[in-house]
């Protein structure tokens, strides 16, 4: 039995490249003994379909003494053309192909799978060999050929080709079967009352039988960059985003927090019509090629990512409500030199700078979109940014989103050293931070989270002691009883505790001996349970300083399994710094926001997150007050804190659809968010989400549509204007624009 826990690190990077591909990859298969036959078949017709799709290719012979089973895994696509039934170790070959179709690839079988008969004379494969690669193609085979005269041949209209098929020779029949609820026929014999499956599409490749390839007249009988096409890059109905040009590590991570279907090819292909959205880097923005004049009259979005000819020193931008519905007279700040491309004739600004700078900008042209935007603008706070702009101009689209905001009261609650600090007597008067942290801060911290309906995560920590080696003690919380008493105050009035650690030096590879990591966290948990007793679980955790490494992560939850949220930052390369999922259940979530002010800072911060993933997670510290880093401007407490009141004020004002959640139930919902995706479809005027049994509802969307729209199996929940965010409440949900 595998150890999940074991392998549980590994989990995050199939949810962040899951659709991530630098260019997809097929192998074309032939038979060096059949002269030619299966060479020349892929060669004349399938390698030029694989050059218009942009599909990198190898063509091999499967008899070649220098072949290799392990060469088939590097690819994405498995292409097969054989004449003869017969295959020198041909169990071996149909195991491969098992192996191939079990991890994820993809199989088209052209003529028969090659590999019915050993070419030894004997250990000839059994039904059960053959059907092990058939059933995961979603057909059932039984022996059966036979030659007849079809009374009928039906090729699937969607797949078939230009030209007018014609038979009526004599063809091979044989008994396939579909048994997968997702393979399509592509062609279809009738003969004498009984139906043929003689070639079919599944989600995980098909087969063109032997002697339905071509018709009587040598012509094609189906459109092979259809079905390529939909092998590669998926059904025509799943929404899709090509993006064209060098990697971008931001843009990257922007489509998976949107959880956008996306692949990312370095040249563009011939044929881009697949795609609802095709991103292009770019050096500047060129119109009237045919292949963009086509693309546009298929009202697809075309959107161009450059630095454009013109260069300024842009401070701050504005926001287009179009873009995404932002508090009255905000702005974002940039603070660089940002190069643009003016705006075409007819063209909508979308971000500007304080001066008016066109920044970003759409034009309809026909049926589709143009948008361009600077490649300038691109970070990583500013990813939610990039996909509002994008998704403003579709006509039809769903984002899904968290809907969930989290307020941790960091080092909270701390030990106190009964100090008279400056900054806390100017203001009032003979008072110690003991009385500060637990009379003040504290009691004006609770009455604003009711107030205002949000919850708090309150983040312990034991003692600032910098030991990493025994002896350990607990004396800064023995000398601070105000500690325990809010800790029992806060467990009684049905706070969440999440745990800062026994002091505040990072879970680290390079900070902890591992032996002397494994001694703290044990005694830590020891101590939880002398001072909050059994009825304490530890769900959530914040890092010290914001850090831990995959070290930390892992002896964390070795001794602490409970844990669902592990809190870090959004800036700070040196630790883990973007979600991560890890093992079956906890998930590393950066903050986005923290401090008291500036006010604009606060709310900017805010809402591109919320333009990112629908949410925020929010910290701040009680000793920020007297911190020189936290209040550069030494401003007063009560300064800091009506501050503070307006910035969530506005927060819950404007965006009051977001939920307040503790740590841990944020935690699991972004868990969900990320391993739970919805399908999306959308096909004209009709869009799907599909969530399957089992994954957990409510789920919540930001809506875009071109006009008013049906909705069934969800509800708008608020609007905007240009924007609902809708909750879907069952597993389908399906919005249809109404003309």
């Amino acid at each position: 039995m595998v150890n999940l826990r074991k392998i549980g690190f590994l989990i995050f990077l199939v949810i962040s490249f899951y659709t991530f591909v630098f260019g997809k990859s097929a192998l074309l298969l032939y038979k060096g003994s059949e002269q030619g036959y299966g060479y020349n078949i892929l060669m004349r017709y399938v390698a030029p379909e694989f050059t218009k799709l942009a599909v990198n290719y190898k063509i091999l012979d499967v008899e070649d003494s220098n072949f290799s089973y392990d060469d088939i895994r590097k690819f994405d696509l498995l292409v097969t053309c054989y004449y003869t039934p017969s295959m020198r170790n041909a169990k071996a070959y149909l195991k491969a192909l098992f192996d191939f179709l079990v991890y994820g690839g993809k199989i088209l079988i052209i003529n028969n799978i090659g590999a019915l008969t050993d070419i030894s004379g004997m250990n000839h494969p059994t039904l059960r060999e053959l059907n092990s690669v058939y059933n995961l193609l979603g057909v059932s085979y039984t022996y059966g050929w036979k030659r007849v005269k079809p009374d009928r041949i039906s090729v699937n209209d969607v797949f078939s080709s230009n030209v007018r098929s014609e038979f009526k020779r004599e063809r091979d029949v044989e008994p396939f079967r579909r048994i997968g609820a997702f393979a399509e026929p592509l062609i279809q014999v009738s003969v004498q009352g009984e139906t043929y499956e003689m070639a079919f599409i599944s989600p995980q490749g098909g087969m063109i039988s032997y002697g339905y390839l071509f018709d009587d007249n040598g012509n094609l009988t189906v459109d092979l960059f259809r079905i390529l096409s939909r092998l590669i890059y998926g059904s025509e109905s799943d929404f899709k985003v090509l993006v064209v040009g060098p990697d971008n590590f931001h843009v990257r991570k922007a489509m998976d927090y949107a959880c956008v279907n996306y692949f990312w090819l370095t040249n563009m292909p011939e044929y881009i019509s697949q795609f609802n959205v095709v991103i292009n880097f770019g050096d500047s923005l060129v119109l009237g090629s045919e292949q963009l004049n086509r693309y546009l009259s298929t009202g697809g979005t075309y959107v161009f990512v450059g630095r454009g000819t013109i260069r300024k020193f842009i401070k701050e931008l504005k926001i287009s409500a179009r873009v995404f519905p932002v508090p009255e007279g905000l702005t974002i700040p940039i603070g660089a030199n940002v190069g643009f491309q003016e705006p075409l004739p007819g063209s909508e600004v979308l971000l500007s700078g304080e001066n008016g700078e066109p920044l970003a900008w759409s034009l309809r042209l026909g049926s589709g979109t143009i948008v361009y935007y600077p490649l300038d603008l691109i970070n990583k706070i500013r990813r939610g940014l990039f996909v509002q702009t994008v998704f403003s101009s579709l006509p039809l689209y769903v984002q899904p989103i968290i809907n969930s905001i989290s307020i941790q009261l960091d080092d909270f609650p701390l030990p106190a050293y009964n100090r008279k600090i400056d900054m806390i007597t100017r203001e009032f008067g003979d008072i110690t931070d003991n009385d500060f942290f637990y009379k003040i801060w504290w009691p004006m911290m609770k009455k604003l989270g009711k107030e205002l309906g949000l919850k708090l995560t309150a983040v312990f920590v034991a003692s600032y002691s910098g030991d990493t080696r025994w002896p350990y003690n607990f004396q800064e919380f023995v000398n601070t009883p105000e500690q325990k008493q809010a800790l029992l105050e806060l467990l009684s009035e049905g706070y969440e505790i999440a745990i800062h650690g026994y002091n505040h030096i990072e879970l680290m590879k390079d900070k902890w001996d591992e032996a002397e990591l494994d001694n703290v966290l044990r005694m830590f948990k020891v101590f939880l349970k002398q001072i909050v007793g059994e009825r304490y679980i530890a769900y959530s955790y914040v890092a010290p300083n914001n850090k831990i490494d995959e070290f930390g992560v892992k002896k964390l939850l070795e001794h602490f399994p409970t844990i669902r949220y592990i809190g870090t930052t959004y800036f700070d390369d040196t630790t883990i710094s973007e979600f991560t999922v890890f093992n079956d259940s906890a998930v590393v979530v950066p903050r986005t926001v923290s401090g008291y002010y500036p006010l604009n800072r606060l709310v900017s911060l805010a809402v591109l997150s919320i333009m990112s993933l629908g949410g925020f997670q929010y910290y701040l510290h009680p000793d920020d007050l007297f911190s020189e880093d936290r209040n550069p401007e030494k401003k007063t407490w009560m300064e800091m804190y009506n501050t503070l009141r307006t910035f969530l004020t506005i927060i819950r004002q404007y965006y009051p659809f977001l939920e307040s959640h503790f740590a841990s139930e944020s935690g699991e919902l972004i868990y969900r968010f990320f391993t739970e995706r919805p399908f999306i479809k959308v096909n004209g005027q009709r869009l799907t989400a599909i969530l399957p049994i089992g994954w957990h509802l409510p789920k919540y969307y930001f809506l875009r549509t071109a006009g008013p729209f049906k909705l069934k199996g969800g509800k708008v929940i608020y609007s905007y204007g240009n924007l609902w965010v809708v909750e879907q409440f069952e597993n389908v949900m399906e919005v249809e624009l109404l003309r």
